[in-house]
């Protein structure tokens, strides 16, 4: 693996197409909050394409990641609080190191405690999604609908799930809601591919992220009035991109942002080369992604028996299912998702084409919405990633009208997929 990973760096080294500061900006404007991006609510489809005539929607299947949240980790926080207040102590800080220093500090005390748990923004963003979900689609959530919701047992999961069922509740108050917490759904968790491959993944993606990190030199001379020894140089330059990027899911008034610690260039660079390494650790990459989406498996299993379920028998009106990124990721890339099914080893490039804070953004979600006709037994389809209607690629499934498809065709295909 070694010898594996050491030619894929060095053609990296001698492919690397930078990617500048206006190229990723164009991308997303919001690309520097990366996996901690803020539901993009903004961006979604605010008229839907009306459906075939005679078709009406009666069953949603949906899969979220949970809301907006604090870092998981102490150490998150700790590592670059640690090192900056080590450089104080020893009177080796900048001005500008010490005015990071000082946010930095207020940072951590705003997430003391907090680990990994859902912030007040999280919540709004499942409730607004929710709310959506209603207006969208009255005919699924009518006043007797029966809605089944499950999540993990992680508390982001589990508020992010409550919060969704409140606004329901509140906008159907005769609805019949069913939730569940439990380990018992091991579906929702998706981690069985990741964990198969998981040293050598992590190895090549750590490995990418340093090898396509900027160069983080005048970023240390700006924060630091000598040479840091005994640190790693790479990993705190990386966390204090982390600190930056966590402020748009747990905003703080006393600081807006953290823009000042690194150029737009440097910031954008930061951004590409974690991007490359989410995607060798968690996306249908060409080393492992076929593994790795091979644990989403259980969850499509769970996908179509429900759905079929909902198609004979009408009693479910809706499957709500609040999980991870882990979770989101993979089903969005066997979904055929534009933005999340490239498959490729081109690391210099893949930033074009894949984008985790497009993929899964705090609150990501996929919507299957299910419509039937009186006129013809052919259900159809129609799919949301993140509220905006998807061409799914042709190798899947070709539209019978615009953006829908028949249930026959992406069941089928799903199906020879985890066989």
């Amino acid at each position: 693996m070694k010898t594996i990973l050491l030619l894929i760096l060095s053609l990296a080294v001698v492919s690397t197409t930078a990617q500048n500061a206006k190229e990723v900006t164009s991308f997303d404007k919001e690309y520097k909050y990366e996996l901690y991006r803020p539901y993009p609510a903004e961006y979604r489809d605010k008229s839907l394409t009306k459906a075939p005539k005679g078709y009406k929607p009666f069953y949603m299947s949906h899969l979220a990641r949970h809301g907006s949240r604090w870092h998981s980790g102490v150490k998150t926080y700790q590592y670059p609080l640690n090192i900056l207040n080590a450089a104080d102590k020893a009177g080796e800080l900048t001005q500008l190191g010490k005015r990071y220093l000082n946010d930095l500090r207020i940072i951590v005390a705003d997430a003391e405690n907090r680990d990994g748990e859902l912030s007040p923004l999280g919540f709004e963003q499942h409730r607004s999604v929710a709310e959506r979900m209603v207006k969208n689609f009255p005919e699924i959530f009518h006043k007797n609908c029966y809605i089944d919701c499950r999540s993990t047992t992680v508390q982001r999961c589990i508020l992010s799930m409550a919060s969704a069922v409140r606004q329901i509740s509140r906008m159907v108050p005769t609805s019949n809601i069913r939730m569940e917490s439990s380990d018992g759904n091991t579906y929702l968790k998706a981690y069985a591919g990741l964990n198969t491959v998981k040293q050598d993944a992590r190895g090549l993606s750590d490995s990418l992220h340093y090898a396509y990190m900027p160069d983080i030199n005048p970023f240390l001379n700006r924060i630091f009035t000598k040479p840091q020894q005994g640190i790693d140089h790479k990993k705190f330059a990386h966390y204090s991109f982390l600190m930056g990027a966590i402020l748009g899911s747990t905003p703080i008034a006393e600081v807006p942002n953290l823009d000042y610690i690194f150029t737009e260039e440097e910031r954008a660079g930061m951004w590409r080369a974690s991007n490359i390494r989410r995607y060798a650790l968690t996306g249908p990459s060409k080393p492992f992604g076929k593994v790795i989406v091979s644990g989403i498996y259980p969850f499509v299993e769970n996908f179509i028996t429900t759905a079929d379920r909902a198609i004979a028998q009408g009693d479910e009106q809706a499957t709500l299912r609040f999980a991870h990124d882990v979770t989101v990721i993979p089903f969005a890339a066997i979904l055929g998702i534009k933005c999340a099914d490239t498959v490729t080893d081109d690391w210099a490039n893949v930033s074009y084409k894949w984008r985790i804070n497009e993929v899964t953004p705090m609150g990501a979600n996929i919507q299957v919405i299910f419509y039937r006709s009186k006129r013809s037994d052919e259900i159809l389809v129609k799919i949301l990633h993140n509220e905006r209607e998807q061409i799914i690629d042709n190798n899947i499934a070709t539209p019978v009208e615009s953006v829908y498809y028949r249930w026959s065709d992406i069941r089928n295909y799903l199906l020879s997929q985890i066989k």
